[in-house]
C-alpha cells in the first residue's frame, strides 16, 4: 500500500509539471489573436448634473499578436483610466442608440490607442497614415452637394448645416479617425444602463 501511494505522488507530481511547461508555466499571450478582458467591469455615473444614472460596461480588447497583448496587459490601468473617463462623459441620447453604442465602441478604440501611442513615446499622428485612415478621409472629401444634403436633413439638419428645432444631432463612427496601434478592436460583451 506505501508503494501504491508514491507510484500516485510521483505521477501527479509529473502530470503538473508537464501541464505546467506546457503551458508556459505564466500568463503570457499566446502568438496569434489575443482577447483581453477589461476586469472586473467599468461601473461608472453618466449623464452630468440631476439624477444618478450608471453604465455597467463588460469590455475586452483585441490584439493581432503576443507584443501587442502584451503591451495592453502592462497598460491595462491606465486604458481603465481612459475607458472610466470617455464612458462618464456619455449622454443619454449617445448610448440610448445602436449608433451611439458604435461611435463609442469606435472613439473608445481611438482613444484607448492614442493613450497607448503616447505612453510607449510614439506619435499617434503618424499612425493615421494607415489605409483605414486615408479611406476615411478620402471618403469625406468626396462626398458630393446631394449627399451631404440628405445626410443633413437625415440628421435633422437643415439646409444651412444647423440641427432643426433644437434637435440633437448624434456623432457618428464614421467621425472618428482611427488610430492604428496595439488594441485592434474594442467590444462591449454586456452593456448595462440605469437610468
Amino acid at each position: 500500500m506505501g508503494m501504491k501511494k508514491k507510484w500516485l505522488a510521483i505521477l501527479g507530481l509529473s502530470l503538473g509539471a508537464s501541464g505546467a511547461l506546457a503551458s508556459g508555466g505564466g500568463n503570457a499571450p499566446a502568438e496569434g489573436v489575443n482577447y483581453i478582458a477589461i476586469s472586473p467591469p467599468l461601473i461608472v455615473n453618466y449623464g452630468g448634473p440631476g439624477k444618478v444614472r450608471y453604465i455597467k460596461a463588460e469590455l475586452s480588447l483585441r490584439a493581432e499578436n503576443a507584443a501587442d497583448a502584451t503591451e495592453v496587459m502592462h497598460h491595462l490601468p491606465l486604458i481603465r483610466d481612459r475607458l472610466v473617463s470617455i464612458l462618464s462623459a456619455q449622454t443619454e441620447e449617445v448610448i440610448s442608440t445602436a449608433e451611439g453604442k458604435e461611435y463609442l465602441r469606435v472613439y473608445a478604440l481611438a482613444e484607448i490607442n492614442k493613450a497607448l501611442l503616447k505612453v510607449e513615446g510614439h506619435d499617434h499622428h503618424a499612425e493615421d497614415h494607415d489605409a483605414d485612415a486615408d479611406h476615411g478621409k478620402d471618403h469625406a472629401k468626396d462626398k458630393g452637394k446631394k449627399h451631404a444634403d440628405a445626410d443633413d436633413k437625415h440628421a435633422g439638419k437643415s439646409a444651412a448645416g444647423e440641427p432643426e428645432h433644437g434637435e440633437v444631432v448624434l456623432p457618428s463612427a464614421a467621425d472618428v479617425i482611427p488610430v492604428k496601434g496595439p488594441a485592434s478592436d474594442l467590444f462591449f460583451n454586456n452593456f448595462v444602463v440605469q437610468k
